[in-house]
């Protein structure tokens, strides 16, 4: 059935809104915990879309890489309520991965983050051997630096609002 409104009674110009799921690209929805800026000590689940072919390599798009890729501006939609609501990059400071089995953590490192939490996380492992130091994992390209959590879920830092990192 296709919705058609009306604009212009008078002229009779019709508009098929059928066309817009045409359109669509289909996205993966993929559920993680958001910690923002504005509710530091309240992490949400929210909901990310990810498309199913990575730009950058073969395989479906990561959070990592969609993090680093998107815009200044991204959607996300509240796991609990449902609602649908567009975020600032620099508003994200941390988000929790589902813990993955496979995922395996690095060197052991202490991070203090802008609003004084301290988080005791790894890096991620494999890393290319020459680029394995802890500086060189914050001074790479991207908003945000991927580690490993004790209870093996990935967690993606928001560089801008790292203060100090110990256990070098």
């Amino acid at each position: 059935m296709k919705l058609m409104q009306q604009l212009n009674p008078e002229h009779g110009i019709d508009l098929d809104l059928g066309m817009a799921n045409e359109l669509r690209v289909p996205k993966r929805e993929v559920p993680a915990q958001v910690t923002f800026l504005y509710a530091p000590q309240h992490p949400q689940s929210c909901i990310f879309f990810l498309n199913y072919y990575s730009p950058q390599r073969r395989g479906e798009e990561s959070l990592a890489e969609y993090l680093d890729l998107m815009d200044s501006f991204l959607p996300l939609r509240d796991k609990v309520s449902g609602e649908f609501f567009i975020v600032h990059v620099n508003q994200i400071v941390m988000v929790r991965e589902a813990p993955v089995t496979e995922a395996v953590g690095g060197r052991p490192l202490s991070l203090v983050l802008e609003n004084g939490v301290q988080l005791a996380l790894h890096t991620v492992d494999p890393r290319h051997a020459w680029r394995a130091r802890p500086i060189d994992l914050l001074n790479e390209p991207g908003r945000f630096a991927p580690f490993i959590a004790a209870d093996h879920a990935r967690v993606h830092i928001n560089k801008r609002f790292i203060v100090r990192v110990e256990g070098i």
